[in-house]
């Protein structure tokens, strides 16, 4: 139809003709909207840019370093450190999921030790948190005992793990778990103690069970400040995974850090070190994936208060 046509004749179902305006097109309102996806597309490259921006600074510094004469005894070149990731953890053997030897014998059983002990400390923080937190005769009794035990420096105590629960994997996981439960417990502490009174007091006007005030206050309620614990904690379980596989043990990428490092193979050592970065940031996007979806009704309620 052309611009500046007049009405637009349309048959009713009793076949009665019924004039309706023309709809026409406006152009401003294209134009906003055409406007709207560029300042869109631009601030995503944007960001996309600024975030791009180290990464691509210290792949240069590294290089550099690499090519200077001192760093490149002990400094392998960004290239060869990448080649090596894809040659030792991945193959081309579909049978084995495209997964190399180092990965199921190095790879996996680290990333195993570290769930499985984080997994640990979150039962364990999160159950003596929540029965401190509840009552405070008990937080007051034990909080010297916590704060022994927090001010242990977990490292020092790897050859106490071995002497209690021998040389497999046991002792690994139970440095684990001891070494990152101390901020699940304490967060959750303080996340529970913050649930405030006014909700427990109208839930025991409306008799509710406390199982329920348990499940439906004071988790959800302590559950932001327990998150922030858990998520502290996963970065120290990554730490205290390397440091537990540097002494008696036969696998995982801490030992593969020592044999490469005693081999004088530094192209190799750096290629772990980019597995471990790499693990520390998938685990990152999970983490903060859960977390956004098991708190969506918190930030809900945060945008409305603030």
């Amino acid at each position: 139809m052309e611009e500046g046509a007049g009405p637009v004749m349309v048959a009713s179902t009793d076949e009665t003709v019924v004039a309706a305006p023309a709809v026409r097109p406006n152009p401003k309102s294209r134009a906003v909207g055409s406007a709207r996806t560029r300042g869109s597309l631009s601030l995503l490259l944007s960001n996309t840019g600024i975030r791009l921006l180290v990464p691509v600074l210290i792949l240069a510094a590294w290089w550099a370093l690499s090519q200077s004469e001192v760093g490149s005894l002990i400094v392998a070149a960004p290239f060869d450190a990448f080649e090596r990731v894809f040659t030792d953890f991945f193959s081309a053997d579909a049978g084995r999921l495209f997964l190399g030897d180092a990965t199921f014998d190095h790879f996996v059983p680290s990333v195993y030790r570290a769930m499985v002990g984080l997994l640990l400390a979150v039962v364990i923080g999160v159950a003596l948190g929540v029965a401190l937190g509840i009552v405070p005769v008990l937080t007051a009794l034990f909080q010297p005992l916590i704060h022994l035990g927090r001010s242990l420096p977990s490292p020092a105590l790897l050859g106490v793990f071995f002497f209690l629960f021998g040389t497999g994997d046991s002792p690994k996981i139970f440095l684990i778990a001891f070494s990152v439960v101390w901020p699940i417990l304490f967060n959750t502490i303080d996340g529970v103690q913050s649930v405030g009174t006014g909700r427990m007091q109208t839930a025991a006007v409306f008799k509710i069970s406390r199982w329920n005030v348990l499940a439906h206050v004071i988790l959800p309620g302590a559950a932001p400040k327990i998150f922030a614990g858990v998520r502290t904690a996963m970065s120290l379980s990554l730490i205290i995974m390397i440091i537990s596989e540097l002494q008696k043990a036969e696998n995982g990428l801490g030992y593969l850090l020592i044999q490469t490092q005693r081999n004088f193979d530094y192209t190799g050592f750096w290629s772990v070190l980019i597995v471990l970065a790499a693990l520390g940031v998938a685990l990152n996007f999970i983490f903060v994936f859960v977390e956004r979806r098991a708190l969506a009704w918190h930030r809900g309620v945060t945008q409305q208060n603030d």
